[in-house]
């Protein structure tokens, strides 16, 4: 059965309630996870390629290298950037499964699961990487060309005058398109996976194809309508990492009482490992950027000894950080869902809640009757009738006597 989907600025506002979902916000947490794993893993690469030791970096960032590295070598900054992308990559990835999910429920189908979700995704990969190859490659097309074109310009006498004459049209209108398409690229991070994951089958040309049509056709909607959904995604996820982190210091209470300073101390191990005074953590830990509201975990990261107790502790602290980021992404995903399909009803006059969902599903609840009929084979049923309609024909009707 489906609900009544409201195709205006209600259907975003019930993002923190739609995105407050086990299943959203595991399949999110899942790809974030991945991709911080392949940051890790790259910039790992990129340093010690560029010739840093591997104790020197394991002490002075453990799991935590969060920062902008300078680079000496080419090699180690395209590999730091390659596994920047990646991350990046997956982050849309954790859009698009909590955006399937959400289009499912609008489609009448509430048991889509986290397991499917993924496998979705995963199997999306091919056409999302199409489409940021495609804008990609147009961008770089352009700027080889305008590096020929300034090339030429060092012709002497004509050179000069040919960029002047011709600077209006058509070089500067190209430029000015591709300044539009490297915007629409950064756009396309949480735009694309929205629009692939409203598809029935991946199709790369039909994906760029809505998110050109968005941004020129519903640009104030749009934008209006992740400014809302990023907004409510931060409030929300700063209200359950509060709620985290009043749970944790319950937790450390009642331990406590039964393990005396032990428990404290490990405690405070487990978040001296963490990078509590990161950038990342104060993001999390306020409500808003810039706004000093919030609470402070800093002051738990002193004066014990690491223990194996203690670095499994911190394992979880870090995995329950990553649910608090998991349930932003799955808020901001839901909310960019939800508004696409109204973007889609206003735009194309198209209606994504009529649409049947990605698997059907029997009906248990109502299952149909079955009959004596049912297990009977079809040829025994051919043979008893054709036996009936002889025995029952009258028999004056064969040919006689003349």
């Amino acid at each position: 059965m489906k609900e009544p989907f409201p195709h205006d600025i209600r259907a975003v506002l019930a993002a923190p309630a739609k995105g407050l979902s086990l299943k959203k916000i595991s399949a999110a947490t899942l790809f974030l996870l991945t991709g911080y794993l392949i940051y890790v893993i790259f910039t790992y690469l990129a340093l010690l390629y560029d010739g840093v030791s591997f104790d020197y970096l394991w002490q002075s960032y453990g799991f935590f290298p969060l920062k902008l590295f300078p680079f000496d070598a080419v090699g180690a900054s395209v590999i730091y950037v390659i596994g920047v992308g990646l991350a990046v990559f997956s982050f849309s990835l954790a859009l698009m499964a909590v955006a399937v999910i959400s289009f499912e429920e609008l489609r009448g189908d509430f048991f889509y699961s986290t397991v499917q979700a993924i496998r979705f995704a995963l199997s999306r990969i091919p056409t999302l990487f199409l489409c940021y190859l495609s804008l990609a490659a147009f961008i770089g097309l352009i700027c080889l060309l305008g590096f020929l074109i300034g090339v030429l310009g060092r012709i002497p006498i004509v050179g000069g005058p040919a960029i002047g004459i011709f600077y209006v049209v058509p070089i500067f209108i190209t430029l000015v398109f591709t300044l539009f398409i490297i915007f629409a690229a950064i756009i396309s991070i949480v735009l694309l996976p929205v629009a692939i994951a409203a598809q029935k089958k991946g199709e790369t040309f039909d994906a760029l194809l809505q998110l050109f049509s968005v941004l020129t056709r519903e640009p104030i909607r749009f934008f209006w309508y992740l400014a809302i959904s990023a907004g409510l995604a931060k409030a929300a996820s700063f209200v359950f990492a509060y709620l985290f982190y009043r749970t944790i210091q319950f937790s450390q209470l009642v331990l406590s009482c039964g393990g005396g300073e032990k428990i404290e101390r490990m405690f405070n191990a487990a978040f001296a490992m963490l990078p509590l005074d990161s950038s990342v953590v104060s993001f999390v830990t306020n409500i808003f950027p810039g706004v000093p509201f919030g609470f402070s975990i800093v002051r738990w990261g002193y004066g014990a000894d690491t223990s194996v107790g203690a670095a499994l502790l911190s394992v979880s602290f870090f995995i329950l950080f990553t649910v608090i980021c998991g349930y932003m992404v799955s808020v901001l995903s839901a909310g960019l869902a939800r508004g696409y399909a109204v973007i889609r009803r206003m735009k194309d006059d198209y209606l994504i809640v009529d649409e049947e969902p990605l698997e059907t599903r029997e009906d248990y609840a109502n299952p149909p009757f079955k009959t004596e009929d049912d297990d009977v084979p079809p040829v025994v049923l051919v043979i008893i009738g054709i036996a009936f309609y002889y025995l029952t024909s009258p028999e004056d009707n064969s040919p006689g006597p003349s």
